[in-house]
């Protein structure tokens, strides 16, 4: 194999490294200086020259990239480092079974996950539990009250004109909206959007993105914590699940936030639920 063959090769170091060094829009000299190595090293490694390049040069291409090891030696596709940080994200123990158990429909979970608005609906549905619009919605009454009033007090001044005050009062107050109303309908037409490309993308027998592969399930068993079986919990499996979701889905940090605090929402009222059922 020729060093333009091995440069070729999708799943070497060489290739890999030069990639997304050109990705970065960095020459080579500029990477050496991040990575406090020679320029020589570093052309030598992408063109296949040093076959065997020291492992710290690897490391820290791999935290300057933000990429794994294991995808920068092709030993995985997966570019996402596994230290990733999942510690945050919980689900409760009713929303793993149901994953598990399929009482949810996976295909359906994978669509609205994939769909390039979806953290943006988080988003607005998290603005709505933590009431961020709501005060500004109540100051904006607030003001349509105060011209409510000041045309009450016109009235008076101008009987003649009474008819088309009181037209301008009505359409005042029909402006007015209750303190979580443009909330609710912004999540309703958001959510109602996703849910028609949804159904657009299934109509024409368009598949989601890649199914879990034994590599994928591989990972969450890895991230499973070293003990017997029957003492992993809930917590342990929900880590492991959200460090799949974090590996295979396109969110960005607050995107994966935003779905961890909806996820909890949901599971725990999941829980409230089947305690109703069962009570």
């Amino acid at each position: 194999m020729g060093k333009s063959d091995l440069i070729e090769d999708e799943t070497s170091l060489a290739y890999r490294l030069s990639n997304l060094r050109k990705d970065h829009d960095l020459s080579q000299k500029q990477l050496a200086d991040q990575l406090h190595v020679t320029h020589s090293q570093i052309s030598r490694i992408e063109s296949g020259e040093t076959k065997n390049p020291n492992i710290s040069i690897v490391i820290d291409a791999a935290r300057f990239f933000h990429v794994s090891t294991d995808y920068l030696l092709g030993i995985t596709q997966i570019t996402s480092p596994k230290s990733y940080d999942i510690s945050e994200l919980r689900l409760s123990e009713e929303a793993v079974t149901r994953l598990i158990t399929r009482r949810i429909d996976v295909d359906i979970l994978n669509r609205l996950l994939e769909h390039e608005h979806f953290p943006k609906l988080c988003i607005m549905i998290r603005n709505y539990f933590d009431d961020t619009i709501a005060e500004g919605i109540m100051a904006r009454n607030k003001v349509i009250d105060l011209a409510v009033d000041q045309l009450t007090d016109l009235m008076t001044v101008e009987p003649s004109k009474r008819k088309e005050i009181i037209k301008d009062k009505q359409f005042l107050s029909s402006q007015k909206l209750g303190a979580n109303e443009a909330d609710i309908e912004k999540i309703k037409i958001q959510f109602m959007a996703i849910l028609r490309d949804i159904k657009s993308s299934m109509q024409k027998k368009e598949p989601t993105k890649a199914v879990a592969t034994a590599e994928a399930v591989q990972m969450i068993r890895d991230a499973l914590p070293d003990k017997p079986v029957s003492d992993i919990t809930s917590t342990d499996l929900a880590n492991a699940v959200a460090f799949y979701m974090g590996q295979t889905t396109d969110l960005n940090d607050e995107g994966l936030a935003m779905v961890q605090n909806l996820a909890k929402y949901i599971c725990d009222n999941s829980v409230q639920e089947k305690n109703s059922e069962n009570s």
